[in-house]
This record gives structure tokens, sequence and C-alpha cells, in this order.
């Protein structure tokens, strides 16, 4: 099949199915049928008989493949994909819950299908305060999230959420997109003032299942001993119902993560239907 180079600001690259389908994938589809669709994109542009293609004449196929074979929610969704690199606020996304979830492993993949180079750990925050407040001055700082109360893990997540709120301010004025995850990202802690300042999404990551829950922490390694975590597994799922109960208040979107593909679907549904309630706003 002959190659097709893709144009683009006076430079030219020969048509990748692995990146075109790793952004088809960003709309939601299957990684087999990106890659399909992105094959099918190839074959068209072999059938054209042209030897270069312009961006925005890959797009336009790309687009023209999708609706036939997806409908307009996909194409919707593609446009929206490609206005993430264009957006004048920076996309902050706040991935919440409670241990053994899944979160930075969500946070890590969403990221790299975002681009996004930044991802921050509520809990280095709280290591930070750690090492400027003795547990006299500070003392549920000193503590996991889930050795405390709900009270007291409400006043650790105050702190720590100062912390949180710099780092979003920060972001903000520089439009440097990032990732927040952490059992510190509680649903609806965003500041109207901050939301206004970038374009904010938010989820809570939970798993209903209790057993899947606990056998999450087995998988965890040495460096992070399960014991430690399942002996405190009824304070942890307790945590889980408190943050559940807040996002659901709140209206934040509560995801149960029975598997990381479906769940890393649903979390780039949301950053894509947020970037296209903007594209409406304005």
């Amino acid at each position: 099949m002959p190659e097709t180079v893709v144009v683009h600001r006076g430079h030219g690259l020969p048509y990748s199915k692995g990146l075109m389908s790793q952004t088809l994938s960003a709309t939601g589809l299957s990684p087999q049928r990106a890659f399909d669709l992105a094959r099918e994109i190839e074959v068209r542009l072999a059938a054209r008989g042209e030897a270069e293609v312009d961006l925005a004449g890959l797009r336009a196929l790309a687009e023209e493949v999708l609706r036939e074979a997806e409908g307009d929610t996909a194409v919707r969704r593609f446009r929206d994909w490609n206005r993430l690199d264009r957006l004048d606020r920076p996309l902050i996304v706040m991935i919440g819950g409670a241990a053994g979830v899944g979160k930075s492993t969500l946070a890590t993949m969403l990221a790299h299908r975002l681009g996004i180079t930044r991802v921050i750990a509520t809990d280095v925050i709280r290591q930070v305060l750690r090492a400027f407040f003795t547990h006299e001055a500070m003392p549920v700082v000193h503590h996991s999230a889930f050795e405390v109360d709900l009270h007291g893990f409400g006043e650790q997540a105050e702190l720590v959420g100062t912390g949180i709120e710099a780092i979003v301010e920060r972001a903000g004025a520089e439009r440097t997109p990032i990732v927040v995850e952490g059992v510190h990202a509680v649903p609806g802690a965003l500041t109207p003032d901050l939301r206004a300042a970038c374009v904010a999404v938010e989820a809570l990551i939970v798993v209903e299942d209790e057993e899947a829950h606990r056998a999450h922490f087995t998988l965890r390694g040495a460096a992070r001993p399960a014991e430690r975590y399942l002996d405190r597994f009824a304070e942890i799922r307790e945590l889980q119902d408190h943050l559940a109960g807040r996002a659901r208040e709140r209206g934040t979107t509560v995801i149960d993560n029975t598997g990381a593909d479906e769940t890393l679907r649903l979390l780039m549904g949301l950053v894509l239907d947020a970037v296209g309630k903007l594209e409406e706003e304005t």
C-alpha cells in the first residue's frame, strides 16, 4: 500500500495508524476499534492516490470515517479532542478517591492520553506539610487519611487543600494543564475563582465491590505492604462512602472502577464534554 505523507506547517511525516488510533481511542472507542478505523483511513488515503495530505484534510477524512462508523457523537468528541491544545484556559483534572481504588494509575494513564506532563499527588503535599510542621504543631497531617476519623480527615483535607489551591492557581496563571490525584482532591473543593481561571474536570473514583476493593491492596507490592491497608480496610470503606456522599451532594461524577480501560474511557468523556461545553459557551 503506498505511503501518504501528512504535511503540517511545512513538515511531513508518513501517516501512522498507531498515532491515529491513539487519537480515535480518546473519543471513547476501544483500542481495537480505534485501530480498525485508523486502518480504514489508511485505505482511503491510498485509494485517493495522493502522495500528501495536509492535517486539515486528514482530520476531515477521519471525521468522515468516524461519522459513518460511530455517528455524530464520536465526531463531536474527536473535534473536542483536537481543541485541547488550543484552550485559552488550562485543563485541570481532579481525581479523588479513597486508598486502593486505582486513582494513581488512572491519573497517569489519563495524563498520558491527554499529553499532560504534570501529575500532582495530594499525598506529596501532605508530606511537605509534615516536613515543615512538627507532630505537635500539626498532628493531623502526620497520619494517613484512613488513620484519622472523618472529622480529622476533614481537617487534613482542608490543610492539604490550601496547597492544592496554590498549585491550581499557579497552573491557571501559567496556563499549564495538570492532573491532581489523591484522597484530598475532595469533590467540590475548587473555589469559583479557581474554576473561572481553568477548565475544571472533577471525578471521584470508587470500587463498589468490597472484595474487588480488598484485592487491589494485594497488588501493590512490597513498597506498600498490603497488611497496613487491610488492617484499616473498614476505615477506608467508611471514607469512600463519605467521599461518595459528598460527591453526589455536589454533583461530582462518581465512577465505579470495575476496569481501567472503561474507567479511562469515562474520564476521557468527562474531559471532552467539558471542552465541548466550553465551546458552546463561547
